[in-house]
């Protein structure tokens, strides 16, 4: 990633940025909303509100499992981002819990702006 990009997007390991493609993060105002969700999404699995952990568990994971796939379901975003869903699902899957801290984990914390 250049450095101008590089501000507005989480900084996180190398594994992770492959995984996801973040390279390719750039785009229209469609493919960033569908960025957000999905992050919004790894957030609340990771976080610590148990109620947020199991509507983001339900979502990301519960249709891989049933084969179905919908509009804004996780396969569908994932598709539309050119993720592949097995994959990424996996990399959630081994994420490790906020638990009781109150910021995001490590590979969502935002960069500084540069200036």
């Amino acid at each position: 990633m250049n450095d101008s990009s590089s501000s507005s997007f989480p900084s996180i390991d190398r594994e992770y940025q492959e995984a996801v493609g973040l390279p390719n993060v750039t785009g229209t105002p469609e493919r960033r909303l569908l960025l957000a969700i999905l992050e919004r999404a790894i957030l609340d699995y990771v976080g610590n509100e148990p109620k947020e952990i199991e509507e983001a568990e339900r979502w990301l994971f519960s249709e891989i499992e049933e084969g179905n796939s919908s509009q804004f379901s996780f396969s569908w975003v994932c598709e539309q981002l050119d993720l592949d869903t097995f994959k990424i699902a996996n990399k959630i899957r081994v994420m490790p819990r906020r638990g009781t801290r109150k910021v995001a984990p490590w590979y969502f914390q935002k960069t500084a702006a540069s200036a």
